[in-house]
């Protein structure tokens, strides 16, 4: 893969502050308590180089054994004092740092079912999601540790303040000689932390064809097919070969940390090789005491460190930045809909609204050829519009530019003669209610699952009757909680699995609790033989008395009953109007409707 140029969004100084402002919002004392660690931790180092150069001065000079007891006495005490009280600041700090990482896992979920439904289908989109995913999914992720990398950095910079008054006022020249051999070190971390952030793209897509294929693994349903028809083996290669592109990564990544290990050790070798050399030669020519060269030793090895720390922490911090960067990207990455600028839709009971799509043109994002073209179809208020054609003749797709899912790369989405555009997409969401081909049972009860409402908020009247109308109230009787039965044995041990055709009632009456104006059905019924899919689609119809519906089938029996049919073919509405008047214009519906009946000589479909 052609090696990346990037350059981060954002500085190392706007991420630092972005932590912090989300720090203080959400857990303020998280501050103090780093402050006051950078504080004792400091008077900590501080106080013990003290200790033996103070002890030595009293031996020389000669004080009662007494005098140097309680000396060392008191120096013990407020070291004992001050690491107790450090270490008790510091027992909470695991949990919060936690939870603050775990805030930005909520985020990245609040994003993820909040974001455009395009941006989900975009590639861009996903990298950017695996990427974020990457830095946020384990204990030592940047949004974690970098509070380590505060509290460390902080000290190592007061740390280093100390000790430069303490060496400048006894010897520059050994401070000078410390600071300059460190800068070797610092660049070498620098050139690693660059080469990963620019060729993070190199981890994100074998990271996010792992999750996939172990999302494959872990998935019931996936279970009887790997069974069947023997795909273990092509599981276990795709996994086996992407997870040796990420291991290629990390490894090419970890070469490059090494040799920067290699020259900071280096750098430290000769920097206290030449520091300590001095100072002996400063003893040896009887111009530092005795005292002065154990406090110097200690200091020398005190600000070798604190400088090593403030290199290596803020290269730290700076890798810490480009990962940050990442979930940054993600949270803000562009929504192509406006919201709550957007103009409000009035939704009434019982107002009337019309659909039209006008001169649509449709291609997906990074297609090289248009889905739908120049697509123009008008829904009027109470109509009920079936849509028909071949799997992937563009039923679904035309769908989700009525629905709003997506925006028309040509043409416009009307309502009422408005175009979609210039109001609040989530005011007209709320103007529909659907039954997709694809529907999920989540791990929460009957009702939840029917309503999307929270317990208290639960019209419980017209609960009960949504389920009396979608023919499920047999199966809800029958179940030792009710409404209130958790659904799926495989989160709960005493969970209900419903078969599928009580899921289609649930479904059923999810969508007319929703009780909105817009009906969409898209072949959910796709499973199910003709017969019972056109049995349903008529249940359908008698319940949605009034509303505007459309109903998608690639079965063209099962739609008779609608006021007009639509064919889409090549990309465009091939044919329109009544199941007779289309099977006597003898064209592409009637050779269709032919060629599926053949397949069904009984029953109420094809009579």
């Amino acid at each position: 893969m052609k090696k990346q140029k990037e350059k981060p969004i954002y500085s190392t100084g706007q991420n630092t502050a972005y932590i912090l402002r989300n720090t203080w919002a959400k857990d303020s004392k998280m501050i103090w308590m780093i402050t006051a660690q950078i504080i004792l931790t400091v008077a900590i180092a501080t106080t013990a180089i003290f200790l033996p150069a103070t002890v030595v001065e009293q031996i020389t000079s000669g004080v009662s054994i007494g005098t140097l007891v309680i000396t060392i006495l008191l120096f013990t005490i407020a070291l004992a004092l001050m690491h107790a009280v450090n270490s008790y600041i510091g027992m909470p700090s695991m949990a919060k740092r936690m939870f603050l990482r775990s805030g930005m896992c909520f985020e990245l979920l609040k994003k993820v079912i909040s974001t455009d439904y395009a941006n989900l289908e975009e590639k861009r989109f996903t990298d950017s999601k695996q990427k974020a995913l990457d830095n946020l999914m384990n204990n030592s992720a940047s949004p974690e540790a970098i509070y380590i990398t505060f509290t460390q950095l902080g000290t190592n910079i007061l740390g280093f303040g100390v000790y430069i008054l303490l060496l400048a006022a006894i010897n520059p020249f050994v401070m000078v000689v410390t600071a300059s051999t460190a800068v070797f070190g610092v660049v070498a971390r620098h050139w690693a932390n660059k080469w990963r952030h620019a060729n993070d793209d190199l981890r994100a897509a074998p990271g996010k064809r792992l999750w996939y294929v172990g999302a494959i693994g872990n998935d019931s349903n996936m279970g009887k097919d790997i069974r069947l028809f023997g795909i273990v083996n092509w599981v276990r290669d795709v996994f086996d070969a992407n997870l040796q592109l990420s291991y290629s990564f990390h490894r090419r990544a970890n070469i490059r940390q090494f040799i920067a290990d290699i020259v900071e050790a280096v750098a430290a070798f000769v920097r206290e090789g030449i520091a300590y050399a001095y100072l002996i030669w400063l003893v040896i020519g009887g111009d530092l005491s005795a005292e002065g060269f154990v406090l110097m030793f200690a200091a020398v090895g005190g600000f070798s460190g604190y400088l090593m720390g403030i290199l290596f922490d803020y290269a730290k911090l700076v890798e810490h930045s480009f990962n940050i960067c990442r979930i940054r990207e993600f949270f803000e990455y562009p929504e192509k809909f406006i919201r709550e600028e957007g103009e409000a839709i009035s939704h009434k009971k019982g107002q009337d609204y019309s659909l039209e799509l006008k001169n649509v043109s449709f291609r997906y994002d990074g297609a090289e050829a248009n889905a739908l073209e120049n697509i123009n179809l008008r829904i009027s208020p109470g109509e009920k519009l079936a849509v028909v054609g071949l799997n992937g003749a563009g039923k679904t797709t035309m769908i989700k530019l009525l629905c709003g899912f997506y925006d028309p790369t040509e043409g416009q989405v009307l309502i009422n003669g408005q175009d979609i555009k210039k109001y609040n997409r989530e005011d007209y969401y709320r103007l529909f209610t659907a039954v997709f081909q694809d529907f999920n049972i989540l791990p929460i009860t009957i009702a939840d699952n029917l309503t999307g409402e929270p317990e208290n908020q639960i019209d419980k009247a017209r609960m009960d009757n949504c389920i009396h109308l979608a023919g499920f109230t047999e199966k809800i009787a029958s179940l030792p909680g009710g409404a209130t039965s958790l659904l799926r044995k495989d989160v709960y041990p005493d969970g209900t699995e419903l078969s599928g055709g009580e899921t289609q009632r649930l479904m059923l009456a999810r969508a007319l609790y929703k009780d909105a104006p817009l009906l969409i059905l898209d072949e959910p019924t796709a499973a199910l033989d003709p017969i019972a899919e056109s049995q349903l689609y008529e249940r359908y119809n008698e319940l949605s008395h009034g509303r505007t519906s459309v109903y998608i089938s690639h079965r063209l029996a099962s739609t008779r009953f609608c006021n007009r049919i639509i064919l889409i073919d090549n990309k465009t509405i091939a044919e329109e109007g009544t199941h007779d008047s289309l099977i006597s214009k003898g064209g592409k519906y009637a050779e269709l409707f032919d060629i599926q009946s053949k397949y069904y000589q009984e029953g109420d479909i094809i009579q």
